[in-house]
Order: structure tokens, then sequence, then C-alpha cells
């Protein structure tokens, strides 16, 4: 999808579709992340109280109070994340409260007075499985999925007088305490992430009435969505999908309705694909809003998105600094879709399919020169 503004009678376009992708890759890395920590971690303490500074492209505090080894939690974020990619700004501030007692959860918006309820999928067999493990076991386990996601552990360190385990995984540097972390460092694709820990109070008597889920909020129940973020992360791309329409609701309800594109989504699916090109490998493929997007990871955090718009929502090289060119034919341009004085160092391919009067787009946040997006382009074949 893109974003119009007329400015000067000039039609300006921004690559919603492709920043969208990538913010989106974004949040499931850092969830991936998240995810893969409680693997690891084994709450060796049976209550307390820890507060984080939150720096980077999220400033804010987090609280987390825990009890019985972690099997109930409260956790209190307020946060605003500021995120540049392709040119185009977006800020969300959060509000939230997050309770955990065994296998269920129930999250609120303070911001909005809304709220989800559910269960967490497969938590007595988690359970039961790594209560079966041995000590040696369970390590085996904690280390293999850490090196799964291309991590390892790189020793020990002190922070607030702790000897702290530390863990480098998918651009993540974690440092942990007898499960508890104490302090992280992220930055994925552009995005920075960090929290520390300014208060650590262990073995902390906790209130039960910090568990109990707030009464002014009228909670929906979220089983199945949740389903699909928190236990079946086989379906990636429903998932993907449905965190993609979320965003795309967010776009500035003012601008006109987009023109949908002329190149059937088959086609469009049918070449990514066939894509096969040094390691990439297709994370998701989803059209929606008029506008087909896909993405592809490679290694640790090397990440491509592809998509393909209508031309006749604007001139795209008017929405940033480019070079126009032929390739094979083709008329083709490269540049960067920032504005003057954005920081934003991604680069962008952009190839005319006049047939279907289509923009097909390819880029990555880490940026990559004009015969490194002509190479992939030569596999992708559109």
């Amino acid at each position: 999808m893109v974003k119009r503004k007329v400015v000067k009678n000039k039609l300006i376009i921004k690559p919603i579709a492709m920043k969208q992708t990538i913010l989106i890759l974004a949040g499931l890395l850092m969830m991936h992340i998240a995810t893969a920590q409680q693997k690891v971690q084994q709450y060796a303490i049976k209550s307390g109280y820890v507060e984080y500074a939150l720096t980077g492209n999220t400033t804010g505090t987090k609280k987390i109070w825990w009890d019985n080894y972690g099997e109930k939690s409260r956790t209190a974020t307020q946060s605003k994340t500021v995120t540049k990619m392709f040119g185009m700004k977006n800020v969300d501030q959060t509000h939230t409260i997050e309770i955990l007692v065994k296998d269920k959860y129930w999250s609120a918006n303070l911001m909005e007075q809304t709220g989800q309820k559910g269960t967490v999928p497969f938590y007595k067999e988690g359970h039961q499985l790594f209560e079966s493990m041995t000590k040696q076991e369970q390590e085996e386990f904690a280390n293999k999925t850490i090196e799964s996601l291309g991590g390892k552990r790189m020793g020990t360190e002190s922070f607030m007088g702790k000897t702290c385990d530390i863990i480098k995984v998918m651009g993540s540097k974690i440092w942990i305490y007898k499960g508890i972390t104490l302090k992280s460092e992220a930055k994925i694709m552009g995005i920075v992430s960090n929290e520390t820990a300014v208060k650590f109070q262990a073995n902390q008597s906790v209130s039960s009435s910090q568990f109990t889920p707030l009464s002014n909020i009228s909670y929906e129940s979220a089983d199945q969505q949740q389903q699909g973020m928190f236990g079946n992360m086989g379906s990636m791309e429903e998932a993907m999908a449905a965190m993609q329409n979320d965003n795309m609701d967010d776009v500035d309800n003012d601008n006109p309705q987009m023109v949908p594109v002329k190149y059937p989504y088959a086609k469009f699916l049918k070449k990514v694909n066939a894509f096969s090109y040094e390691g990439y490998k297709k994370i998701m493929a989803h059209s929606a809003d008029g506008a087909h997007a896909a993405a592809f990871m490679k290694g640790a955090g090397e990440m491509l998105a592809i998509g393909a718009m209508s031309r006749k929502n604007g001139d795209i090289s008017e929405a940033g600094q480019f070079e126009s060119f032929s390739y094979k034919g083709k008329k083709c341009m490269y540049g960067s879709a920032k504005e003057e004085g954005e920081d934003d160092d991604s680069m962008l391919l952009v190839v005319e399919i006049p047939q279907y009067d289509t923009y097909i787009t390819i880029g990555s946040p880490i940026p990559q020169t004009k015969n490194e997006l002509l190479e992939i382009l030569n596999h992708l074949d559109f």
C-alpha cells in the first residue's frame, strides 16, 4: 500500500507496504527473542520486583512483580516508541498492564480502557516436558534453543552487584541473573531497544492483589487469536497477515482510498515462492489494501522486503532521491525514500511493470548497492 499527500500540486507517494513489512518483521523478531529468553530462563528466585528504564527507539519504564518462581507475574509498561523507515515516521505510545497466573493471562490497554484475556497454549505440555528433564537436559535444551537462533553464551559479567550470564542472540545482548533479565540491549534492523534494571528486589513479598485483573477493564476473549501469537508460530504467515492489517489500519484515514495494484497476486506469489538466492528464506507473503508484500530472512538478521503497488497512486521518484535508468528493457529507479534531514539509510530498487501499471519495490533496512539489488531482481525474474 502507498500513502499519498499533495504538496505544491504534486502527488507524493510513500512505500507504506515496505515500511509496514519491515516493522512487522522487527516486531516478530522481538517477540521471538522474548520467547527464547523465557525458554532459557529458570526463575531461581521465588518472588520479587524489578523496574527497568527503557531507552533507544522505545523510551519509558517497565515494572515486573512475580511470585512462586514466575508462576504469577504482573508487568506494567509505560512507553513511547519512535521508528523511522523508508522516510516514514511512526510514533506509538503504550500504557499496559499484563497479568499472568499459571496458564491464564489478562492484558489491559489503559490508554484505550480495553483488554484481552486468554489461555497460554501448550502451557501444561511445556511444563511437563521441562519437569521431566534432568538439570543437565534442561541446560542442553537451553543451549540448543540459543544455538538454533544463532546465539551464544558470552560468559559472565557483574551488573548491579550480581553475577549475570550473558547471552547474545539475534542482535540482542542479555544479562540474566538466576533467570531474571537485568539488562538487555537489542538492535534489530536499525531498531534499538534497551532495558536496564534500575531497581531489583529479590525474594520480596508480593501482595496477591498484584495478580488480580483490573476491575475497570472489560476483557475480550482472545484465545483463538492468541493461539497464533503465542503457540502457533508455525502459522507465521497468518500472524503476519493479522499484524499487517492492524498496522495498515493506523495509516492516515484522511487520505483517499488507494488504487489497487493490477499485478495478479497469484503471479506475484509464484515469483516470490520461486525466489532462491544466497540463503534467503521466505517469512511471509500477503496481499492487503490493494498492494502485495513478501519478506525474506537470511541468517540472524538480514531481511529483504518485496512489494507491488499501483503506479496510479503517484510517481515514486518524487518520494525521495532516486536515480532513473534502464535494465534489461525495464525502467528502474534506485535510491532512498527518505526526506531531507532524515537519517534513514535504507535503499530501494523500483522496477516498473507497464503492462500491469505496477511498481515492484525491492529493499532492505541494511543498505545495499544498486548492483546487489539488481542481482536480487535477476533471481526474482519479475
